[in-house]
C-alpha cells in the first residue's frame, strides 16, 4: 500500500463525487449547504494528510528532525548531546580570610553569569582562584580573558575579580545535522570488536566533541591514539582531553592502549600582491571559516583556495601568493589544526 499525499481541493472533488454516487439530486454549487458543509470537511481531511505526511518523514532518519530524530537515533543507542555551560577559573582579590562560599556570582560587563562551584577563601596575600561556571548553556559562555570582572551582589571583603584565562567548554547542544551524521555512522559502519569505527563512535557520543581521527598502531602493537577537536572545531580543552579518555577506558577492549590528544594551533599566514582593496579583517573570517570547517580533515592547506578567498574579498587580483612563506599547498600533519594569522597585501 502507498500513501500519496491529497490537498484539500483533491478531497473535495472526491467528497462531491460520492455525494453525487449516492444521492443525484443533491447539489453542490457554491454557496449550497452542502458544498459548505463538504469544503470544510476537505479542509480538514486536507489537513490530516499533511500530518500523514510529516509521521511519514519523522519515522525515518534521514527526513526527521528534533525530539522525531532524537527518539529515532535513541533507539540504536545515539543520544543526542546536551549542551554544556562554560567552566573559568577566576582570580578574586580581597581582605585575607573573606569567605567566598558556593555558588557567590561574578559576570561580565554584559552581565553573562557566573556561580562559584567550591566555598574558598581569600589568602594571605589578598586572592584566591576559585572554579565557576557559567549560568547558561552554550557556546557564549566561552568568554574571553579579562572579562569577568563584575560583582553583581556584594560580597563581605571581595573588592574585585577577573579571569586571566579564557573560560572553556561551553557548548552549544548537538545540531540535527550532527545527530544525524552520528547516527549514520552508527548504522552504516562495522564498529566491532575495538576496531577503528569503534573509537571513533566512542570519542564522538562525549558531549563537546566536534571530530575524530583514529590512528590504530601508531605506537606498535595495541596502541591507539584518539586525535578529537571540540565542537567548535578548536583545540579540545584538557577537561574535554581528559573526558574522552576516561569515557574509551570503560568501553575499550582489554590490552589496548589508549591514548587521546587534541592538534595543536598552527598559526598560518598569508602574503601576497594584490590589485584593489580589500577587508584584512574580512579575509581572516573567512580563512578562519574555510578552516573551521574542512581544517581537521585536511591533508593539505590549498593555496588555490586561499587565493579564492582573496578574490572573494573584493581584490580584482593577484601575484607572488604565499602561506608561511611557501608558494605550495601546506601539509598538515595530524597533531597540527590550522588557524589564520597574519595576513599582509602588498596593493598595487
Amino acid at each position: 500500500m502507498s500513501f500519496e499525499q491529497q490537498s484539500a481541493s483533491d478531497v473535495l472533488a472526491r467528497l462531491k463525487t460520492d455525494l453525487a454516487t449516492t444521492d443525484n439530486t443533491a447539489t453542490t454549487v457554491e454557496g449550497s449547504f452542502n458544498a459548505d458543509i463538504l469544503t470544510a470537511n476537505s479542509i480538514e481531511f486536507g489537513q490530516t494528510y499533511n500530518e500523514m505526511n510529516l509521521m511519514i518523514e519523522a519515522a525515518f532518519a534521514g527526513t526527521s528532525w528534533g525530539d522525531y530524530l532524537t527518539m529515532r537515533a535513541a533507539e540504536f543507542g545515539v543520544i543526542r548531546k546536551e549542551a554544556t555551560a562554560a567552566v573559568v577559573d577566576l582570580k578574586v582579590t580581597g581582605t585575607s580570610g573573606a569567605a567566598i562560599i558556593k555558588g557567590s556570582l561574578f559576570a561580565t560587563a554584559e552581565d553573562l553569569r557566573f556561580h562559584t562551584l567550591t566555598d574558598t577563601t581569600v589568602g594571605s596575600a589578598g586572592t584566591v582562584t576559585v572554579k565557576a561556571q557559567c549560568e547558561s548553556t552554550g557556546i557564549d559562555g566561552n568568554v574571553a580573558a579579562g572579562r569577568i570582572v563584575k560583582i553583581p551582589y556584594s560580597i563581605p571583603g571581595i573588592a574585585a575579580v577577573t579571569n586571566e584565562a579564557a573560560a572553556t567548554d561551553g557548548y552549544s547542544q548537538e545540531t540535527d545535522t550532527e545527530l544525524l551524521a552520528r547516527y549514520l555512522l552508527k548504522v552504516r559502519t562495522p564498529a566491532t570488536s575495538g576496531n577503528t569505527y569503534h573509537y571513533q563512535q566512542w570519542a564522538l557520543s562525549v558531549a563537546g566533541v566536534g571530530q575524530v581521527k583514529i590512528l590504530p598502531l601508531w605506537n606498535g602493537n595495541g596502541t591507539v591514539k584518539v586525535i578529537i577537536v571540540d565542537s567548535n572545531n578548536a583545540t579540545a580543552s584538557d577537561v574535554l582531553i581528559k573526558a574522552v579518555a576516561g569515557y574509551i577506558e570503560t568501553v575499550r577492549p582489554i590490552g589496548a592502549t589508549v591514548t587521546v590528544t587534541s592538534p595543536t594551533p598552527l598559526a598560518v599566514n598569508i602574503k601576497a600582491d594584490a590589485v584593489g582593496m580589500a577587508d584584512i579583517d574580512k579575509i581572516k573570517a573567512a580563512v578562519n571559516e574555510y578552516f573551521k570547517n574542512s581544517g581537521f580533515g585536511l591533508l593539505a592547506i590549498s593555496i588555490a583556495r586561499i587565493g579564492k578567498i582573496l578574490l572573494d574579498s573584493g581584490i580584482s587580483d593577484y601575484s607572488n601568493l604565499t602561506i608561511n612563506e611557501q608558494a605550495i599547498n601546506l601539509v598538515l600533519a595530524d597533531s597540527q589544526l590550522p588557524v589564520c594569522g597574519e595576513v599582509v597585501l602588498n596593493v598595487y
